[in-house]
């Protein structure tokens, strides 16, 4: 690679220079199609990742379309949570990507190190399912979605990488007929059995990636995303990636809401109630009427008591006092109701009967007055 910076073809090693700019420093990643190496930006002296295409491939004219699409794409989408392309040099003898240098590792170093309980699982799929949605915003679908493209920075974000293999949804296959692309362990059933890679394969790669890097945890609402978005059928995962986005959001609501057994059948499954703020409320009011409607009951029927009910209540009383809180409830649960007349007291057997008022004694006559009626 000489009009590159003084290196043939074979000769990529630590130390060589890249277009008179970007000096390797070491390999990161290295696969099939190319290698990644670590390297300083001698311009504008920041540390960059340089994408290298394998001096095999570089010589097969498919490949070297390939890679030229890729930068492509990776230089028109730009999202937080995706790997910036800064520069891209398709005439060298060794063709190369220059992107941002995230110093973290990937998302599968954690794997196989058993750290991925580090990585807290819904913030990942938020940030996987935001750069998926700005891809496929763009109309591309990624196609490699896996943990060695997810790139974790010093502060724990997740960064989607590689769009090697991605391609617009109606772009003509670089690929043989019948030739599939991807990795197995993360492609869709429809895309195994041939079919054309979609959004909605994208996310079954998101789930399985979720689902590793759950590594055994307990997630309620990341494992509910992940049934749906791996749904075998392509109809019953969500239609894009902000669905998916809303489907997550739904389930947290749910997730932090409490739930109340009740009484359930044997063989039956458990009905619960959902106690979310709108619900609790409503208990509140409700509550709050109903103890209204006792304490004005209970104020009202000490209001009504009569004379005579009052005195049935104290003869009650002093016949057989209350030995428990149940007649008390009672009594007063009684004296709400209507007062009924007070049973007439049985007539004492000494009492004399009444006199008759005496009749008026005529008055007297004079004396002479009788001797001259005789006379």
């Amino acid at each position: 690679m000489n009009p590159e910076g003084g290196t043939g073809a074979a000769g990529i090693e630590p130390g060589a220079m890249l277009g008179h700019r970007y000096r390797l420093e070491r390999r990161i990643a290295s696969g099939g199609m190319a290698t990644v190496w670590l390297a300083r930006d001698e311009e504008l002296d920041r540390d960059v990742a340089v994408k290298v295409l394998s001096d095999v491939l570089g010589e097969d004219p498919s490949y070297v379309a390939r890679f030229r699409r890729e930068a492509r794409v990776a230089a028109r989408v730009s999202h937080p949570h995706l790997v910036r392309m800064f520069d891209y040099a398709g005439e060298a003898e060794r063709p190369y990507i220059v992107m941002e240098y995230i110093g973290g590792g990937t998302l599968a170093d954690r794997i196989r190190a058993g750290t991925a309980e580090e990585v807290d699982p819904e913030r990942l799929a938020r940030q996987l399912l935001g750069a998926l949605g700005a891809i496929h915003a763009a109309g591309v679908v990624h196609r490699d979605v896996k943990p060695s493209n997810v790139l974790l920075d010093s502060a724990g974000d997740a960064h989607l990488t590689d769009f090697g293999i991605a391609q617009p949804e109606d772009a003509t296959q670089l690929t043989g007929t019948g030739q599939v692309i991807g990795t197995l362990k993360y492609m869709a059933p429809e895309v195994l059995a041939g079919g054309p890679a979609t959004e909605r394969s994208d996310l079954f790669a998101l789930g399985v990636v979720l689902q590793e890097a759950l590594a055994g945890r307990e997630a309620p609402q990341i494992e509910a995303l992940i049934d749906r978005v791996t749904a075998t059928e392509p109809p019953d995962r969500p239609a894009s990636a902000t669905q998916a986005m809303n489907l997550l959001d739904t389930y947290g609501d749910r997730a932090t809401t409490a739930t109340v057994p009740i009484g359930v059948a044997a063989g039956e499954s458990p009905r619960v109630i959902e106690l979310t703020g709108r619900r609790v409320a409503a208990a509140l009011v409700a509550l709050a009427i109903i103890g209204g409607i006792v304490a004005v009951a209970l104020a009202g029927g000490g209001s009504d008591h009569t004379p005579s009910a009052g005195g049935r209540d104290q003869a009650h009383h002093h016949a057989a006092p209350p030995t428990s809180t149940a007649t008390e409830t009672s009594t007063t649960t009684t004296t709400s109701t209507a007062a009924t007349p007070a049973p007439t007291p049985p007539p004492d057997e000494k009492a004399k009967p009444p006199e008759k008022p005496k009749e008026p004694k005529p008055p007297k006559e004079p004396p002479g007055q009788a001797k001259k009626d005789e006379g």
